[in-house]
């Protein structure tokens, strides 16, 4: 029985091909259902009885990143207020993963929450429409 052959590339190769176009084969699947967009809404997370102050640095029809130095458990459940057009928006989300790049001296924006938005109001989704 003869061993299944398996090409083996160098990182040279596979920069090369990226060069000349082809490095849809290699490149990582996108994980998200829903492309996500920059902003820089500011935000208030309602933890209990606590209020704190974040930053949404990415947002999509699903979720979005928040920028923050407060530490949040993963999983747990909560508000977000956002200003949006005017008018403040209450949205129930849910904490996905948190993000810590090294020391508590990195700037905010590499520091926060993926959230996962568990009832997203209608004019958040127009929010988000505007993007397209």
């Amino acid at each position: 029985m003869a061993a299944p052959s398996v090409k083996i590339m160098r990182a040279r190769t596979i920069l090369d091909k990226s060069r000349l176009g082809e490095s849809d084969r290699y490149a990582r699947p996108e994980r998200r259902a829903f492309r996500r967009y920059p902003s820089s809404l500011h935000a208030r997370l309602v933890y209990g009885t606590m209020i704190y102050a974040g930053r949404v640095t990415n947002l999509s029809q699903n979720g979005m990143f928040v920028s923050t130095w407060v530490r949040f458990p993963v999983n747990a459940e909560f508000m977000v207020v956002l200003l949006l057009h005017d008018r403040t928006v209450q949205i129930p989300i849910r904490i996905r993963r948190a993000v810590r790049n090294g020391s508590d001296c990195r700037p905010p924006a590499h520091n926060g929450i993926g959230v996962e938005i568990l009832k997203a109001p209608q004019s958040y989704l127009d929010h988000v429409g505007q993007y397209r």
